[in-house]
């Protein structure tokens, strides 16, 4: 059995006439009277009572027609949605990332994106830039919004979405905040809110170091968010990315930071495995390039990205 014929017994079927029939489908009507005659005897039913006068279905007829048509409509269905698959229309998208992302302009890249391509499923996930390396090594996930300090495996591509200053956090009644500016010295014996080392690499400890600078650490935060209300509490200092003051408890101040030779920024990269774009996330970073380095600062050669 050919499509063909399934179209073919469809315009029979709708004309109740092999003349008209044939007419529709630009073809002679000999030729359809072979092919409907193939069909039968292939199925080995009647799908047509024929007298000299005029044609109708058969029951057997009828109950083919319902197949033929849905048949011949999940086919259509079928083909159309592997164009839109390859074209990026449909299919689902696994996205990770950090927390502080909600701070930039990837929230509104994601609004766009859904507005732009409803048909994509996007499957979000929070996620620190450590579990989200590890996602996209073992393919669970498909691309991921996380810190620089994790883009120079060259199994990875990237793209800069955000490149800004760290600020220090201080709660509103410390000394500090009087003279609204923080130095890298100042943090020396300074109760400290920093990250675990399995979340983020403490590349700012060899600067501090280097400086004689031996923060005293109080508690371990796993997001900036966490940071910040941890200095709210008074707990201690913290060193914040810029973006965080979007979201900046009143109690809280957030001083320039003063490295005093090099220092370090905030990065974070759209990440996604070097040579796997699929249709969606091929649209997924069209849409993000429009948003990137947006409002970045230059890296200088004193500077050292980080997250």
């Amino acid at each position: 059995m050919e499509l063909r014929q399934l179209r073919y017994f469809i315009a029979v079927a709708e004309e109740l006439h092999f003349g008209r029939a044939a007419e529709r489908l630009h073809m002679a009507q000999p030729p359809l009277s072979q092919q409907i005659k193939k069909l039968e005897e292939d199925l080995g039913v009647m799908l047509f009572d024929r007298t000299n006068r005029r044609v109708l279905l058969t029951q057997e007829g009828r109950k083919f027609l319902c197949v033929a048509r849905n048949t011949l409509e999940t086919l259509g269905n079928g083909i159309e949605q592997v164009g839109m698959m390859s074209r990026g229309e449909i299919g689902r998208l696994r996205i990770g990332f950090i927390s502080s992302a909600t701070q930039t302009d990837f929230t509104e890249a994601l609004a766009e994106f859904r507005t732009l391509y409803p048909g994509i499923v996007l499957d979000i996930h929070e996620m620190h830039s450590v579990e989200q390396r590890e996602g996209l090594l073992n393919n669970s996930l498909d691309v991921g919004i996380l810190c620089g300090a994790f883009c120079g495996d060259e199994r990875f591509e990237h793209t800069l979405l955000l490149r800004e200053p760290y600020l220090l956090a201080v709660h509103k009644c410390h000394p500090l905040a009087k003279q609204g500016k923080a130095r890298i010295t100042d943090l020396h014996q300074e109760n400290f809110i920093t990250f675990p080392r399995y979340i983020h690499p403490a590349q700012s400890a060899a600067t501090f170091l280097e400086k004689g600078v031996v923060p005293r650490t109080v508690q371990e935060a796993v997001t900036h968010h966490t940071k910040l209300a941890l200095v709210s509490t008074g707990l201690g200092v913290a060193l914040v990315p810029a973006r965080m003051a979007r979201t900046c408890p009143k109690c809280v101040r957030l001083l320039p930071f003063d490295w005093e030779g090099k220092g370090h920024i905030s990065e974070i990269h759209v990440l996604w495995r070097r040579g796997e774009k699929s249709p969606a996330l091929e649209c997924f970073l069209e849409v993000m390039e429009k948003y990137c380095n947006r409002d970045s600062l230059p890296c200088a050669d004193d500077m050292t990205c980080v997250g």
